[in-house]
This record gives structure tokens, C-alpha cells and sequence, in this order.
């Protein structure tokens, strides 16, 4: 599951420019805000529930200066408002499982020594997470969660860049590029109390999510990911979706029930020093 590469990796980790390709189009005056949110909104309302089917790619350069690659199948499990679950799994062992709730958040790494890591929310962080980003944040850079309209940010509340739509909704610590035709992410970010990035997701391409009332609802084909002041990138790949209710279980987002299911060796206190 994990390997060193040397010399034939082409691509690198992190591009140089992590824009999403521009585009050609007539558009010179932005929205309203409002409206233009409106249109983000009528996707994102409508996945209330995701269970989709993932390949998981991470690739990362180790303390020795080596190109490392581990990569898998998966699920991405979403809930609103909070319950989230991921995993990296080979041949159908979990390797990886993260997740969240509306108390906290955690991350199973079975790789090797079979920690688990647990993090309460309104309390600082003394350690790190062993993955790029909190699990519940996840919805937000995939474009899941919808945004307060009547939430206005300061002016100018949106820009052109490229082609795209660039929106900062107020309090939420992100930065949206948005697609002008559809209205859907092709960048979010999310940023720090300055407005700098702190985590890059790129979006690309389109899944359909099938759903109990025939709505047209989409997620993105691929969301790769890139934290900054590091070389690492975590890509995601949906192979399909739904949202149909009775595909979520209660037990997936039980962190206890996960403990005794996933037996972890140690747990990891991230609000602890």
C-alpha cells in the first residue's frame, strides 16, 4: 500500500500555480450576491445526506527527502449538520477512518501503530491532526454546506478572477471560486483570520448524485487537496453517489462504537499537550 517513488513521478506534489485552468466568457459585470449564492445554494441544499464511493490518493515527500504514495478505496459519508466519515481501505481492511459528530472529531490511522486520534470542538489544539484537514471541514471544501445569503460580506462582495466568480462569506473563514454557468466550486480555500489560505481544494469535473426525488444535484468528479507550508496533497476521486436516506447508518458516526469496532492500540488526546 505505501511505496517510495524515484524518478518516475513527473507530476509534482504541489503545482506551482493551483488555480483551476481560466476561462473564456462574455460575463464583465458580477451578480448580486445574493442571487449568485442562491444558485450555489440550489446544489448544496440538496445534499443533505452523501454516501459516495472514493479512491484516495496521498502523496507526501518524508523527512529523508522521498516521494511517498499511498493510495486506496473508500467512502465519503456526510450528515448534516456535523456527521462525517472517510476511510482509506485496501481490499476492504480499513487503513484510514475519519470522522466527526457535533461534539468532536477523530481519525483512526490503522496503518501501523493503530492510533486514534480524537479532538474536542472549542478547545485549542495542542497536536496535530495525522491528515491534512479536520473532518468536518470536509463538506465545506467539497461545496456541500449551504451559505447564509443575508450574510453580506464587505465590498467589493464579489470579484472576477479568470472567469470565475470569487466570493468570501462572512464567518466561515472561506474563499469560493465559483463556476459562472453553474454556480458550483471549482476552488474553495480555506483561510486563516488574516484571509490568507491555509488549505487549498481544487474541484473538477462533475458525479451525479442519484436521489429518492430525481433531482439533478452534483458532486465533484475529483477534490484534490493541499495544505500550505507543506509538500503534501491528498486527491480524491468519486466513482458515485447518493442520497438516499437509507443508505446512512447511525453507527458511522459513534466514535465510541468505531473504538471497539476498529480496536485502536492508543488514543491521542489533540486538545492535550
Amino acid at each position: 500500500m505505501v511505496c517510495f517513488v524515484s524518478g518516475c513521478i513527473i507530476d509534482p506534489i504541489v503545482p506551482v500555480d493551483l488555480n483551476p485552468p481560466a476561462i473564456e466568457t462574455s460575463v464583465t459585470e458580477v451578480p448580486d450576491y445574493a442571487e449568485l449564492v442562491g444558485r450555489y445554494n440550489a446544489n448544496a441544499a440538496a445534499l443533505e445526506r452523501v454516501w459516495a464511493r472514493t479512491k484516495v490518493e496521498l502523496r507526501w515527500r518524508d523527512a529523508k527527502d522521498r516521494n511517498r504514495r499511498e493510495s486506496g478505496d473508500g467512502r465519503l459519508i456526510f450528515e448534516r449538520p456535523l456527521n462525517t466519515a472517510w476511510t482509506v481501505e485496501v481490499l476492504g481492511d480499513v487503513k484510514l477512518w475519519a470522522g466527526s459528530d457535533v461534539n468532536g472529531f477523530w481519525v483512526f490511522d490503522l496503518l501501523d501503530d493503530r492510533r486514534v486520534y480524537y479532538g474536542a470542538y472549542g478547545q485549542p489544539l495542542a497536536r496535530p491532526l495525522p491528515v491534512p484537514v479536520q473532518p468536518e471541514a470536509v463538506p465545506y471544501l467539497l461545496g456541500l454546506m449551504p451559505i447564509d445569503a443575508s450574510r453580506r460580506p464587505s465590498p467589493p462582495e464579489i470579484e472576477l478572477f479568470n472567469g470565475y466568480f470569487v466570493i468570501e462569506p462572512p464567518g466561515l473563514n472561506l474563499r469560493l471560486m465559483l463556476d459562472p454557468a453553474t454556480a458550483r466550486p471549482v476552488r474553495i480555500d480555506l483561510t486563516d483570520p488574516s484571509g490568507a489560505s491555509v488549505l487549498t481544494c481544487i474541484l473538477s469535473g462533475e458525479v451525479a448524485v442519484t436521489n429518492d426525488i430525481d433531482a439533478e444535484v452534483f458532486l465533484p468528479e475529483k477534490a484534490e487537496l493541499y495544505p500550505r507550508g507543506n509538500e503534501s496533497r491528498m486527491t480524491v476521486t468519486f466513482r458515485s453517489a447518493t442520497s438516499n436516506a437509507d443508505k446512512i447508518k447511525r453507527k458511522w458516526f459513534d466514535f465510541e462504537g468505531l473504538a471497539k469496532a476498529l480496536k485502536p492500540k492508543e488514543l491521542v488526546d489533540l486538545n492535550q499537550p
